[in-house]
């Protein structure tokens, strides 16, 4: 087919993906004096567009309008499709990675270079270039309150998240896009710098196929119409360098699509999620959980307590009526009457960080991902404990009932009906609604050809000059939220590119 749009380009490095990884890269490359293109296939979105309706903006911005999910349906994951990735739509959360998880990869899966002070250069820079900082105790809203207050008051610990903003205004719209322009997310701190050094940002660009001629590689790909995704017309970048960063979902499509750095079977087949799931307290006092900074506050308490690399933290989530709508319990009239105490409600979610269950990405006949994930025993115990812990929570922050997410109505009026209820729920697929909106370890890194997919470079095992460069690389669960993470790495591994070629 003959399309009236096409696009062909000779450069020395194409990225595909903008996000942490697709950003970074871009510029630090960009700003070596190399010539840059970075594909996108979600838009260019700027403050104007970013108008804090719900409607819109999953649709827009959100990978599959914010239903991505796995094969069962079990799991809901939340990606971003524009310029800047997930970082577009993210709630700001900056954390180091704990340093435990980085013993782990230095000490047990022999990558010395990410021990945790081979690694603090790196998070120290992205701070400083993202003005990474902790909100100070009166910045809390009330839903963040719920988990700073209450867990205190029951001896646990709890602090300010790391923030990427700079002038926040407290809207709570961070999720769907800073609409004035303080959130410094990559599509307005990366991708600029990269732009004003040279890198040509197409977006709006599929990339479908590699292939690999000698020391050449090509992308290929589709241009999509801005309103539809129509297929408008085509592109081909021909370069000896390609950064694959497309997220842990889409990186490993591509690459089974283009039949590339598999033959160990690895592309896709060590996923991660970050299972999540919440609890909702209803107060007599108005919370409104969709206003204010939505995510300044964690306990920790309960990360890798007993030593086993595993556990779980608790967090406030922003509820915004579409989601609360789409999560909370009961239909039709019951339905409403929930709803109408919206106001009222404080959600807290349970992070668990992923030791025993198993994820994988593989592609169907159409070429598009098949998620599929099992929660395991230990991680699946896990979700259990952190529900108790965080029904606690709201209890000692006031709440005057709380509930949980599955299927079968579950609800305390006291905490001494916690345990007791949690213990005869139910856990298995769909019989409690759980989320993930930090997908990675799906091409993970490694030292053993083996048993990965890139070296501690990023450089497939098998391709020269084929790298990847996001989520999909990490060698294990975090625990927590990624993207201080990822850009880290991202520098990491751009430093390495620059001084190679």
């Amino acid at each position: 087919m003959e399309y009236k749009k096409t696009k062909n380009i000779t450069a020395d490095v194409c990225i595909v993906g903008s996000g942490c990884g697709g950003g970074v890269c871009a510029k630090v490359l960009a700003e070596a004096g190399m010539k840059v293109v970075l594909v996108e296939e979600g838009g260019y979105f700027t403050a104007e567009d970013f108008n804090q309706r719900e409607d819109d903006v999953y649709q827009k911005m959100y990978r599959h309008r914010a239903g991505l999910a796995t094969e069962d349906l079990s799991f809901t994951i939340l990606t971003g499709k524009t310029v800047g990735g997930t970082t577009t739509i993210n709630w700001t959360t900056s954390l180091r990675t704990p340093r435990f998880v980085l013993d782990h990869w230095a000490k047990d899966l022999h990558l010395e270079q990410y021990s945790y002070d081979e690694l603090l250069p790196y998070f120290e820079k992205v701070e400083r270039y993202l003005n990474v900082h902790q909100e100070p105790d009166e910045r809390h809203n009330e839903n963040n309150r719920i988990v700073y207050d209450g867990a205190r008051a029951l001896g646990y610990h709890a602090e300010s998240t790391g923030r990427n903003v700079d002038g926040c205004i407290q809207c709570g719209y961070c999720g769907l896009g800073c609409a004035y322009d303080v959130k410094l997310s990559a599509n307005l701190t990366y991708i600029p710098d990269a732009e004003k050094a040279g890198a040509q940002i197409i977006s709006r660009a599929r990339a479908e196929n590699i292939s690999v001629n000698g020391v050449r590689k090509t992308v290929e790909g589709y241009l999509l119409e801005e309103q539809s995704d129509t297929v408008v017309g085509s592109f081909k970048i021909d370069a000896p360098i390609v950064i694959v960063a497309g997220s842990a979902i889409h990186t490993p499509v591509l690459l089974l699509k283009s039949k590339l750095a598999n033959g160990n079977r690895k592309v896709g087949s060590t996923l991660t999620l970050h299972p999540t799931t919440a609890v909702l307290g209803v107060f007599d006092r108005i919370i409104d959980p969709g206003y204010g900074i939505p995510q300044s506050a964690v306990c920790d308490e309960f990360m890798n307590y007993r030593n086993d690399r595993g556990g779980y933290w608790i967090e406030a989530v922003p509820v915004h009526p579409a989601l609360a709508a789409m999560s909370l319990p009961e239909f039709g009239e019951k339905h409403r009457s929930v709803m109408e105490r919206y106001r009222n409600l404080g959600a807290s979610i349970v992070l668990v960080k992923d030791t025993d269950s198993f994820g994988s990405v593989k592609i169907n006949q159409f070429g598009r991902p098949i998620i599929n994930y099992t929660l395991g025993d230990r991680d699946r115990q896990y979700v259990r404990e952190g529900l108790d812990t965080a029904a606690r929570i709201q209890f000692a922050a006031g709440a005057r009932e709380v509930g949980t997410l599955h299927a079968r109505k579950t609800i305390f009026g006291s905490p001494d009906e916690i345990q007791r209820k949690l213990s005869t729920a139910r856990y298995g697929p769909n019989e409690i609604v759980m989320y993930s909106a930090h997908p990675l370890s799906s091409c993970r890194m490694g030292v053993n050809p083996r048993t990965s997919v890139v070296g501690p470079d990023g450089e497939s095992h098998e391709v020269s000059g084929l790298f990847i460069c996001d989520g999909s690389i990490i060698p294990t669960s975090l625990g927590v939220n990624p993207q201080l993470t990822i850009f880290a790495v991202a520098e990491r591994i751009a430093e390495g590119i620059v001084g190679k070629f």
